[in-house]
């Protein structure tokens, strides 16, 4: 008789009760998860590389004017651009933000001139993410464009830069 398998199945929080497998029913039930979990792959790969241009334009126009609405997600997808962008500068939904901000001349766009506010005010990229309603994630994207825009290496470096931009505007 061949040997059987004993395994628990798990639903949640709930458990289900042991199951008894035969070698050939284990290969079986591993060979069809591995081809759903090949299949789903294929398919996640080729949309990605035939809508590639407009997941790129998705990901700058993201960086750029987050947040976004479903209207600006659908002209990318629609279109492969965004049609109707925000003004440059112009604040965010929500958000304030002084006429004439000190980190203008720093050439950010509006919401990496907010991120770097936060930043100079000692927040963490999850603090930042809570603040702005945005996730670690982009802001970590946010903070790696900032030190390349200003050329420095860190996060110290960038609050220092954006200190005295701030502290030269009130003189």
């Amino acid at each position: 008789m061949p040997p059987r398998y004993q395994s628990r199945v798990f639903y949640g929080e709930r458990n289900a009760g042991a199951r008894d497998y035969s070698q050939a029913t284990k290969e079986q039930i591993d060979e069809e998860v591995w081809r759903l979990v090949n299949d789903a792959c294929r398919l996640a790969r080729a949309t990605f590389i035939g809508d590639r241009e407009k997941l790129e334009v998705l990901a700058k126009s993201l960086l750029d004017y987050e947040p976004f609405d479903s209207s600006q997600i659908k002209e990318i997808v629609e279109h492969g651009r965004l049609i109707n962008p925000p003004p440059s500068g112009a604040p965010l939904p929500g958000k304030k933000m002084r006429a004439e901000n000190p980190l203008g001349l720093l050439a950010l766009t509006a919401r990496e001139m907010e991120v770097l506010t936060w930043i100079a005010k000692g927040k963490t990229n999850y603090e930042i993410g809570l603040i702005l309603s945005a996730c670690t994630g982009t802001i970590c994207k946010h903070v790696e464009r900032i030190l390349r825009k200003l050329c420095v290496e860190n996060r110290t470096a960038a609050a220092a830069i954006a200190l005295v931009a701030l502290a030269n505007a009130k003189r």
